[in-house]
């Protein structure tokens, strides 16, 4: 390094943010060369896993030709919201098997203080309908921000990854609107006892709870559901969303005879003698208790509650909701279009489980789709925002002054949790994420990666020097710093792009000792840009 060079990282961060400046920099590697085409930003130099999923079909996506990462860390990817360091260790200790089988068992997961943390820091996502409703309305957008801050803190820090990732997926499928009338004193307690409680459970229970949620009946209107005027909202939810699918083989009279069937189910409100505010209530003086036909299987009349209650084990045993749920769960695992093979495969084990939930995923893991199909899937916002917290800052505190700032982080990304309107949840598509917009929002976080380095910025603590392991030259930074943050390999092209913009910028060699306090700076700079590409934005 020259005598009179010196290192401005405030310079080029300044330099960076501003994105004709980023794709000038960094548009030739990386991905970054095929902004308006493949993925839309993803492309990539070298050589590696460039080739359509199996059984993908003729629509499917072109891939980016990047190093096929290692199994462990696909497994990783696609069971959690990022590789956490110790992760990755434990998994190569264990086996990909044996881990997988850990976080199924994940009761048995010490997860030291988290949920002792979480009641200290956001106590309203713990209190019930009758605690929240004594503050509403003034509490809805504390309430908001302790759901989704919790719902944060749990994704980046707990160590139970794959209860979580599947915490997100039936959220969605039982998607209801967190700000939605009386949804804030509503939702809380459906998300710990609906939800949470049955994540990794039987799918039976968890839709006999979902059906008796105080938040569900409220959000999809079953609370105005009576025999003089039937609601059909929540019964083609049921069989759209959450059982059948669309083309499950139901029919519109299907539809009305269901509604007619949950006539009566509805929740207790404020001033209730019979019992606390948002519990589940059946008013026999509403309901239609004459005889119903549902997908041909006959409801005797007089039957009361026990009509909604024959529906939802109907339609959980059903084999069109096998095959919807082993569907979706194999989009969320594989790839946007997954072989026909693999949903087969996990509808069979679902239904021959008669819906455990865990037995389901181990036959999902054992597909060879499961970990033969790396980087078929775009990472959502919320698992990109955790991912970027586990891997540049896996120990870093959640500070409850600075919690708002990755809520703002996650509204501008498109996926705050619990905020998806309507009643089908976040989509799973690359299609819906992988705009450029999208994109050049996650790169702006990406410059999180100055926290370590700027003063006053503790919005998260890196720790490059641990890092670095001794690392003082531009190449063994890069190296490093792919090792500790990506955790997988670049391409040789993708390594020298980085390492000769190094070089330019600086105006040494790869190999030329740099001063002190240097590595750490440089750091930063190639962390902003691994976060940023193709390597972190696919599972």
């Amino acid at each position: 390094m020259g005598e009179n060079t010196s290192f401005d990282p405030q310079g080029i961060l300044a330099r960076l943010q501003n994105r004709r400046e980023f794709l000038q920099l960094f548009g030739k590697g990386l991905g970054y060369g095929a902004v308006a085409t493949v993925l839309p930003a993803c492309g990539g130099g070298g050589g590696g896993s460039g080739s359509s999923p199996p059984d993908a079909g003729p629509s499917a996506v072109p891939r980016p030709v990047i190093p096929m990462a290692s199994p462990e860390y696909t497994a990783l990817k696609r069971t959690s919201f990022g590789p956490h360091r110790d992760a990755m260790v434990a998994i190569k200790n264990l086996g990909i098997s044996n881990y997988l089988e850990q976080q199924l068992d994940y009761l048995a997961i010490n997860d030291g203080s988290l949920e002792a943390d979480i009641q200290a820091l956001f106590p309203l996502t713990m209190q019930t309908p009758a605690q929240l409703i004594t503050g509403f309305p003034d509490n809805i957008f504390s309430v908001a921000i302790e759901m989704i801050s919790a719902t944060q803190y749990r994704q980046m820090f707990s160590k139970r990854q794959l209860y979580e990732v599947m915490v997100e997926f039936w959220s969605d499928h039982f998607n209801i609107h967190l700000v939605n009338g009386l949804g804030p004193t509503l939702k809380p307690f459906d998300d710990q006892q609906v939800i949470r409680q049955h994540a990794l459970g039987n799918f039976s229970e968890l839709l006999h709870a979902s059906a008796k949620s105080a938040a569900m009946q409220f959000y999809l209107d079953n609370f105005l559901n009576q025999a003089v005027a039937p609601n059909e909202n929540y019964a083609r939810e049921l069989m759209e969303l959450h059982t059948l699918g669309v083309d499950g083989g139901y029919t519109e009279t299907d539809v009305k005879e269901v509604a007619r069937c949950f006539t009566g189910w509805s929740l207790r409100f404020p001033g209730d003698p019979g019992g606390d505010y948002g519990e589940f209530v059946f008013q026999p003086g509403i309901h239609d208790d004459l005889g119903k036909l549902v997908l041909g299987n006959p409801i005797a009349a007089g039957g009361g509650q026990t009509d909604g209650e024959q529906v939802l084990a109907l339609l959980a045993a059903h084999p069109s909701t096998a095959s919807f749920i082993a569907t979706k769960l194999c989009r969320r695992f594989i790839s946007d279009t997954p072989p026909q093979s693999a949903v087969d495969a996990v509808a069979a084990a679902f239904t021959n489980s008669i819906g455990d939930i865990s037995d389901t995923l181990r036959a999902l893991f054992a597909t060879p789709e499961f970990l033969g199909s790396a980087d078929f899937k775009f990472t959502r916002p919320s698992e990109y925002l955790a991912a970027l917290v586990r891997s540049l800052a896996p120990d870093t505190p959640y500070p409850p002054v600075n919690d708002q700032f990755l809520f703002y982080a996650q509204s501008i990304l498109g996926q705050l949790p619990f905020y998806w309107p309507t009643p089908d949840g976040y989509p799973d598509a690359e299609s819906y994420w992988a705009s450029t917009g999208g994109l050049l929002n996650r790169w702006r976080l990406s410059f999180l990666s100055f926290a370590g380095i700027i003063p006053g910025v503790n919005v998260i603590q890196v720790d490059y020097t641990a890092m670095l392991n001794g690392a003082d030259t531009l190449a063994t930074v890069v190296d490093a710093i792919t090792d500790a943050v990506l955790m997988r390999p670049l391409s040789s092209d993708d390594r020298g792009t980085i390492i000769d913009w190094l070089k330019g910028e600086y105006g040494i060699t790869e190999t030329e000792t740099l001063p002190v306090t240097v590595p750490e700076q440089v750091s930063a700079l190639v962390a902003a840009v691994l976060i940023s590409s193709v390597y972190f934005h696919l599972r």
